[in-house]
């Protein structure tokens, strides 16, 4: 289905413009406080104010927008024209100072690009604030509406911050967030090819703060979407830095090949009504999701750091660095009707992530499943160092997960594994007085981390003496390395996240 559905977006994909070829590319300076919209824009000294007069030109391949440093745009920016992968549209910065900011006045969006592509955004300031009413408001918007297949677009040093929106999780509807890159329409199928967010700053709004979103969505293991499946390819999420989120942290959804890695979410699911998660892949095909940082979600209603979520086909999480969470650190959950298939969780630290009564219930550290939609997972050579949690993995419905090679470390008092399927293979266990159902080559003891106070996560390596040190079985295609970077070599490697030499 990904396939024929990547040959039919090829085939839809607008065409370049007929002047494409002639194109006189052309640098426009925007100058807010001290430009004239009458003059040519071509040169700081003939700088355009506004950004009424912005959105009236249109762009083509090549052109640059630069806004000058140090001023601030009150209004919109919607520019119109599309370049192209070789040669983009640029809007940017120029001067000495602060980035440029654009203010936008609560509207639906503060930069949108609408049903154009081969755009790069670079060094703005964007905020749309306006009042707390769930109005859904967007940051940074590519919206591509009945329009094929939208091609390269970057978003790079920008900080976007305070957009109140909507608690809102239909894709299908109105959608709020920081940077959002949305798929939509009902008669031409419509994706992206080619988007990547990098260094940048998001904080201070609702819904999602970095993701993608379709309708194009429908296929057998996501039967819910609204029309048929279309591939998002070329999608990168990198180093950027995200901080009091309403909602999800980062969110990929139809992704194929996807990458989420080296960005830090500090306080998620802080103004919702649903659970939410820090990074997640959702209806999406071999998302990989690695060296993250997430700490600071919200307990009530129970956000998670990951998620194994609906529709979505092997998943990868790796080297993520969980830590001081009032919630979960990953969720197994397919909706009803959907499927998720070949999950593979490995190298992770969970450090001091809690488990959650929720009115009697007991939504564990690792809450493996809240359907049997979830198929196929391995979850191998995770450290899971839950001091204050009574309940490290289990407790819902769920198919068959594989745990292997695990550290589980609870709440010094006692704590349990209530997993009646799960398979429990070579694991280690400190403090836990009930284990799951189907355990074998179990191992319990202190697993002697170097230091879990003062130096983390470094300090989960392990000291000389551990009883995880070679007691590991073998897993095939582990990928090379732990959460460190030591190479992992031999057939009885350590239990847990690290494998270099003890301490």
């Amino acid at each position: 289905m990904v396939a024929l559905s990547a040959s039919l977006a090829a085939a839809v994909t607008p065409a370049s413009p007929a002047n494409a070829g002639t194109w006189q590319a052309r640098t426009y300076h925007v100058d807010c406080v001290a430009g004239n919209d009458s003059a040519d824009g071509t040169k700081p000294t003939t700088a355009w104010r506004s950004l009424e007069r912005v959105n009236k030109a249109t762009f083509g391949p090549g052109d640059s927008i630069l806004f000058r440093r140090g001023t601030t745009c009150q209004g919109v920016l919607e520019p119109k024209g599309s370049g192209s992968a070789s040669s983009p549209i640029k809007v940017g910065a120029y001067g000495t100072g602060a980035r440029p900011k654009i203010v936008a006045p609560g509207t639906r969006a503060a930069v949108l690009l609408r049903n154009v592509q081969g755009w790069e955004i670079r060094d703005l300031e964007v905020t749309n604030p306006g009042p707390v009413d769930g109005t859904a408001r967007v940051g940074i918007y590519v919206l591509l509406e009945n329009f094929g297949t939208g091609k390269h677009y970057v978003v790079e040093n920008v900080y976007v911050h305070d957009v109140p929106g909507c608690d809102c999780l239909d894709p299908a509807l109105e959608n709020s967030g920081g940077v959002l890159f949305e798929a939509t329409g009902d008669s031409v199928p419509t994706t992206f090819d080619g988007i990547r967010v990098t260094d940048s700053v998001v904080s201070g709004v609702d819904n999602v703060g970095i993701g993608t979103l379709s309708s194009w969505s429908k296929r057998d293991m996501f039967p819910a979407g609204r029309n048929h499946f279309m591939p998002m390819t070329n999608v990168k999420f990198l180093r950027n830095t995200l901080s009091d989120l309403g909602g999800d942290g980062i969110l990929v959804m139809n992704g194929v090949d996807s990458r989420t890695a080296r960005n830090k979410i500090d306080g998620f699911g802080l103004r919702a009504a649903q659970s939410h998660a820090a990074i997640l892949a959702y209806n999406s095909d071999r998302p990989v999701l690695e060296h993250n940082e997430i700490t600071g979600g919200a307990a009530f209603p129970p956000s998670f750091s990951l998620t194994v979520d609906a529709g979505t086909k092997d998943p990868l999480y790796q080297y993520n660095y969980s830590h001081d969470n009032n919630g979960p650190f990953i969720l197994f959950c397919a909706s009803s009707g959907s499927f998720s298939d070949g999950a593979v969780i490995r190298y992770n630290i969970s450090d001091n992530d809690k488990d959650i009564n929720l009115n009697g219930f007991i939504i564990p550290v690792v809450a493996a499943g809240c359907d049997n939609g979830i198929t196929n997972s391995k979850f191998y050579n995770n450290t899971i160092y839950a001091p204050n949690a009574e309940n490290l993995a289990g407790a819902f419905p769920h198919t068959s997960i594989a745990f292997t090679n695990n550290i589980f470390s609870g709440k010094a008092t006692g704590a349990r594994i209530d997993d009646p399927v799960g398979v429990y293979d070579h694991n280690l266990y400190q403090n836990v007085n009930a284990v799951a159902a189907n355990t074998t080559n179990a191992l319990n003891g202190d697993p002697l981390f170097r230091n879990t106070t003062t130096d983390r996560p470094a300090g989960f390596r392990l000291r000389c003496g551990s009883p995880a040190i070679d007691a590991g079985v073998a897993v095939p295609n582990n990928g090379g390395r732990d959460f460190y970077g030591n190479e992992v070599t031999g057939t009885t490697p350590n239990i847990g996240a690290y494998e270099g030499p003890c301490l």
